[in-house]
C-alpha cells in the first residue's frame, strides 16, 4: 500500500514538472473563468496549468477540477510521552471541485482522504448577486483565526500554531460576507452548528450553536504607498452554546498536551475573542494574532467558567527576492538549473513563537494534573523551497516547551524535524 502512495507522488510530481513548462493562463473577464491562452472560448472540456475545465460554451457554469497531496515526515528528537512517534504520512490529499452556475453561484465541494480518514472538508454554494453581501451556505471554516482562515495549501508551517487550537476550524453553518471600498473593509457574520476549539464538525446536528463575526480593514490597500497596502488589521469573536465533550490541545506534532478529564463536558456559554494582523511589504511576510476562549464546564456537579489564552507571531522573509504575501509566495523562475543560477525557484526563511495558557482553575477538578499541560510555549524555524508553482517542500524543526502543575507529571516536552513535500495540481 505503501509503494503505491509512493508511486502515486512521483507521478503527480512529474504532471507538476510539465505544468511548470505550460504558458500562463488568462483570465475571462466575463465569467471569471481561467482558461489557457491556446484555449477556444467554444471548448467545453479543456486542461492548462490552472487544472481540468469542464464548461457551457457561452462559460455561465463551468467547473475547475484540481487539488494538493501534502506528504509529511516527522523525525521525534523528544516526544511529549516519550514514546517512538517518527513516521510518514500523508497530511492531505484533497481533490478540489470549484466552478460557478449561471453566473450567479460559486461552487466548492473538497473531499479529504488525507491520514487514512476519508472525510469531505468543505461544500458549499455563495451566491453572489451582491458583491459587498454574498450569502454562503454549507461546510466551511468559521470567520474567526487568520492563521486557520489561511489556505491550507499557502501555510508557511507544516503544522498552524498552538494559538489556532483555540478557534473553530469547519462547520455546517450560512454566511454573509463582503467587501466595500476597494477591499478596504471586509466583514464575515454567520450563524454555525458547532462551537468546539481546534476541531472539524461533520454533517451531523451537533449540541451545540454559536453566531461568529470578523471585521478586516486594510485601510491602505486602495492607496498608491507601496509599503502599507498589504497592512490588515481585524478582530473576529464568537458566541455560542455547546453541550457535550470537549476536544484537547495539540502540539504541532500532533501530540495531545491537554485535555479535560473524561467525565467534564461543555455546559452552557461559549464565547471567543481573536484581535489579528498581518503586514507583507516586498518579500518581508509578518502575521500576529491573540485568541481567547472561555467556556462553561461541568464535572461532577462543578461547574465553572474557564478561560483559556494564547497568541503567535509568525514571521517570513524571502531570501530570493519574490512578494510575500497572504496568499502564499510565487516562484520568479522555477527549477531549471540548466539556465543559469537564477533558476532555482523561491527560498523563504521561516520563524514562529507561540505559548497558550490554560486557565488555573481548570486542576484538579477538570483535569488531571498528572496527563495535562497547564501552559505550552512553541518556537519553530524553518525553510520553504517552492520549485514552481506546483512542487514546495517545506522543513521546519518545532521546539514545545510544557509546564505542568504537578511535578510528577507523566508528559515532556517535544522537539520534533518535520519536512514535507507538497504537490498541487
Amino acid at each position: 500500500m505503501r509503494k503505491t502512495w509512493i508511486w502515486a507522488v512521483l507521478v503527480l510530481a512529474g504532471t507538476s514538472l510539465m505544468h511548470a513548462q505550460a504558458p500562463m493562463s488568462d483570465a475571462d473577464p466575463a465569467s471569471g473563468l481561467v482558461t489557457s491562452s491556446t484555449a477556444t472560448s467554444a471548448r467545453a472540456i479543456s486542461v492548462d496549468s490552472n487544472g481540468l475545465w469542464l464548461s457551457t460554451s457561452d462559460r455561465s457554469t463551468y467547473i475547475r477540477v484540481h487539488g494538493y497531496v501534502q506528504a509529511d515526515n516527522r523525525m521525534f528528537v523528544d516526544a511529549v510521552n516519550r514514546e517512538d512517534y517518527d513516521q510518514f504520512l500523508f497530511r492531505r490529499i484533497r481533490p478540489l471541485f470549484e466552478g460557478t452556475l449561471f453566473r450567479a453561484i460559486d461552487i466548492r465541494f473538497m473531499p479529504d482522504f488525507g491520514q487514512s480518514n476519508p472525510q469531505i472538508q468543505e461544500a458549499f454554494l455563495e451566491f453572489k448577486s451582491l458583491p459587498f453581501a454574498k450569502l454562503r451556505v454549507g461546510k466551511f471554516k468559521e470567520p474567526l483565526g487568520l492563521e486557520v482562515l489561511r489556505s491550507d495549501r499557502e501555510l508557511t508551517f507544516p503544522e498552524r500554531s498552538i494559538a489556532s487550537d483555540l478557534v473553530p476550524l469547519r462547520y455546517m453553518g450560512a454566511q454573509l460576507g463582503g467587501s466595500v471600498l476597494s477591499n478596504a473593509i471586509s466583514y464575515e457574520v454567520g450563524y454555525f452548528n458547532g462551537s468546539s476549539d481546534g476541531s472539524n464538525g461533520n454533517f451531523q446536528w451537533l449540541p451545540a450553536n454559536e453566531g461568529a463575526a470578523r471585521v478586516f480593514l486594510r485601510p491602505f490597500g486602495p492607496t498608491t504607498v507601496s509599503s502599507l497596502r498589504n497592512l490588515g488589521l481585524g478582530v473576529a469573536g464568537s458566541a455560542g452554546s455547546q453541550h457535550g465533550s470537549i476536544a484537547g490541545v495539540k502540539t504541532p506534532g500532533q501530540a495531545t498536551f491537554f485535555k479535560y478529564s473524561s467525565t467534564a463536558v461543555a455546559d452552557g456559554q461559549h464565547n471567543r475573542l481573536a484581535p489579528q494582523a498581518y503586514y507583507y511589504w516586498g518579500p518581508l511576510g509578518l502575521m500576529g494574532e491573540y485568541m481567547i476562549s472561555s467556556q462553561d464546564v461541568l464535572n461532577k456537579g462543578h461547574l465553572r467558567r474557564l478561560r483559556n489564552e494564547a497568541w503567535e507571531v509568525a514571521g517570513s522573509f524571502v531570501v530570493t527576492g519574490e512578494k510575500n504575501g497572504y496568499d502564499g509566495v510565487r516562484p520568479k523562475y522555477s527549477f531549471e538549473p540548466n539556465k543559469g543560477i537564477r533558476h532555482f525557484g523561491a527560498f523563504e526563511l521561516t520563524a514562529r513563537y507561540s505559548p497558550l495558557s490554560i486557565d488555573p482553575n481548570t486542576f484538579p477538578l477538570f483535569a488531571n494534573s498528572q496527563t495535562a499541560a497547564q501552559r505550552a510555549i512553541e518556537r519553530s524555524f524553518g525553510m520553504n523551497w517552492y520549485l514552481n508553482r506546483f512542487i514546495k517542500l517545506v522543513t521546519d524543526y518545532e521546539m514545545t516547551r510544557l509546564r505542568m502543575v504537578s511535578s510528577s507529571s507523566t508528559l515532556h516536552s517535544e522537539n520534533v524535524l518535520m519536512s514535507r513535500i507538497q504537490l498541487a495540481f
